[in-house]
């Protein structure tokens, strides 16, 4: 044998005992002695920032060898210049994890500007709630209901065209012909409430029913609101009697529709991992997110935030969205068209 052969027999030998090596290591061994990031998708101070805080004090003791972990505050387009760093630039080992906004992985389904990741190769960890987005009515307008929505013109504030106060309203209108107008510029939701308390608006959609309990609970425990139509994947206990959106819709084409723009609110506040970490750390990060959100110290921590906490699975959050990738063409146009419009 010469002594090229050789070599190339003892690289090789030696490449293998080092893969061997490390398929061998344990996820314990791995994680022992380090320290993971979590990249927050927007500015401190705001509740993803809290709910990554909160979740970062606790999680650390249900991963195998107890790493520590940091925050990093990555804002910038709504969560997609952190979204484009987990997928593209972030560690792949299992040290690096972050979260965005719930609609980013559907952005890319009507418009790629600025997009640079692929929603069904993330490892998705779960997210830390499930939202009940509602049309919500000051009590004294002359709309209430979504019946009077139909023959009856009622105005509704947004903060602009490419959010969902403007998107949700749009999408009523167009799918089961409610008379929404819909007014913009406002700031954020403190001005929406403000506005409705002053009578310039008589409501608003794309608040969440927790956010409003948690926000305005004079709202609701003096009868100041009501709740006309509920806009989630599944009817909340909490408001029987609220007509449900696909309660309304007329075909299949409108169900895929309700999906594509309302799928997100089950998946409110999700956790995701870059591709190519390895499955079996990919599954204890899982396994450790779903332990703190059952964990007894992180809810009482979570209750006293008057945080609600309401879990959504990997599986279901990638179910979700292969179901939502998989919707033809033709109604993700549809759909485009409706978001899209003035």
């Amino acid at each position: 044998m010469n002594s090229s052969i050789r070599r190339l027999l003892c690289s090789a030998l030696a490449l293998s005992a080092l893969t061997l090596s490390a398929a061998a290591q344990s996820v314990s061994d791995f994680y022992s002695g380090k320290t993971m990031s979590l990249v927050i998708g927007y500015p401190p101070g705001g509740g993803f920032d809290s709910s990554a805080r909160i979740l970062m004090r606790h999680m650390s003791r249900h991963i195998p060898g107890q790493p520590g972990m940091v925050p990093r505050n990555m804002p910038g387009a709504g969560s997609l210049v952190a979204a484009n760093h987990l997928y593209n630039l972030a560690a792949k080992d299992g040290t690096e994890f972050g979260i965005i906004g719930g609609s980013v992985p559907f952005g890319p389904l009507w418009s790629r500007d600025g997009v640079k990741f692929e929603a069904t190769k993330f490892n998705w960890i779960g997210s830390m709630d499930r939202w009940t987005g509602i049309a919500l009515m000051w009590g004294e307008a002359p709309v209430t209901t979504i019946d009077k929505a139909f023959t009856q013109e009622v105005t509704v504030g947004a903060t602009g065209s490419g959010d969902v106060t403007s998107i949700y309203p749009r999408v009523l209108n167009a799918l089961i012909k409610t008379r929404f107008k819909v007014v913009g510029g406002y700031q954020g939701t403190s001005d929406l409430s403000l506005a409705m308390e002053r009578g310039e608006i008589f409501g608003r959609l794309g608040w969440c029913w927790d956010c409003v309990k948690s926000e305005k609970p004079d709202w609701v425990g003096n009868h100041k609101i009501k709740i006309m139509i509920q806009l989630g994947m599944v009817k909340d206990p909490e408001l029987p009697g609220v007509p449900h959106i696909f309660d309304l819709v007329k075909t299949e084409e409108d169900r895929q529709i309700v999906k594509l723009v309302f799928g997100s609110q089950d998946m409110a506040r999700p956790f995701l991992a870059p591709p190519g970490v390895p499955k079996d750390r990919v599954t204890a990060l899982r396994k450790a997110f779903e332990a703190t959100l059952a964990d007894k110290e992180f809810l009482a921590e979570a209750q006293r935030l008057n945080m609600p906490i309401k879990l959504t699975s990997a599986d279901e959050i990638e179910k979700l969205i292969s179901d939502v990738y998989a919707t033809p063409q033709p109604v993700i146009d549809r759909a485009a068209a409706i978001i899209g419009s003035n």
